[in-house]
């Protein structure tokens, strides 16, 4: 969610901290000055999953003997958490897993790409196909610099196709599908680049890319996953928190009304927001009852 995003949990640490709770919070390669590799396979999300437990190993705050942590994310992190249980290390390390906006891995994609595809969450991540563009910061007079990146603070064209090689990275590891080329919702609209240079540009299957390494059923740690309705890119549909539940033993599910959207933890609705960090706290909590 951009540079400094790390900020959007000082809150819940604080919270955390007041329930006897060490944490910490980083700004992820490619939003962080000194961690920004100028090459797109340093993107690859096996590569940011062993971000997260060497953020853990170094940081000193781990006391667990088998090195097990709680897992709080958001978006692109919380895209990693689940590829972290995929690959197998993330099933053996968490001790909790709070995903914030993002489905079980699997829900999610199965809702971009095959059978039981949604419409309006294909239409709705449109967006990404121009992301994973070569060089897509400078396509079609820089549309996307012009508007997502200044939306977000970055400075420069290079340091914000640093942050969108993240969406490559996910698709290429295989942990999320890209859906096939289609009709646009309000993200990508407002981007502006045409369906037609879509397709005359990408490196990618028109008719999209499955995703290959499943996370399958969870039963080894409570999971919290919560997202708000007013969530234009990934969309807070019912239907996905049912089918997150149904491949997770302990789960919990908390959908915020609007104005809440894309960002819940820094929703304006303050007392949904504080809702949201109770449910967090409680869902670690649980570990220990």
């Amino acid at each position: 969610d951009g540079p400094r995003s790390k900020g959007m949990f000082f809150d819940l640490m604080l919270q955390l901290s007041e329930a006897g709770f060490s944490s910490l919070a980083c700004d992820q390669r490619g939003y962080s000055p000194e961690a920004s590799p100028n090459e797109m396979p340093e993107y690859y999300y096996d590569k940011l999953v062993g971000d997260i437990f060497s953020i853990v190993n170094a940081s000193g705050l781990n006391q667990d003997p088998e090195g097990k942590f709680h897992l709080v994310a958001h978006d692109q992190g919380a895209r990693v958490g689940w590829h972290a249980i995929g690959l197998g290390e993330g099933r053996r390390r968490f001790l909790s897993f709070s995903s914030l906006s993002i489905p079980h891995s699997d829900v999610f994609s199965d809702a971009l790409y095959g059978p039981s595809a949604d419409s309006d969450q294909q239409a709705a991540v449109q967006y990404v196909r121009m992301f994973i563009l070569p060089n897509s910061t400078t396509v079609y007079n820089d549309a996307i610099l012009n508007t997502v990146c200044k939306s977000f603070s970055h400075l420069d064209q290079p340091s914000c196709q640093r942050s969108l090689w993240w969406y490559n990275g996910a698709i290429d590891s295989g942990a999320e599908a890209l859906a096939p080329l289609g009709p646009y919702g309000y993200v990508p609209k407002f981007i502006g680049i045409p369906p037609d240079v879509l397709a005359n540009m990408t490196q990618y299957p028109l008719d999209g890319v499955p995703q290959t390494v499943k996370v399958g059923y969870v039963k080894e740690f409570p999971v919290l996953f919560s997202c708000g309705a007013g969530d234009g890119s990934d969309l807070c549909k019912p239907k996905f928190g049912d089918q997150s539940g149904k491949l997770i033993e302990k789960f919990k599910y908390l959908r915020m009304d609007a104005p809440c959207s894309h960002n819940i933890l820094k929703c304006p609705d303050a007392a949904q927001v504080q809702q949201l960090q109770d449910a967090i706290v409680a869902n670690i909590q649980s570990v220990y009852e």
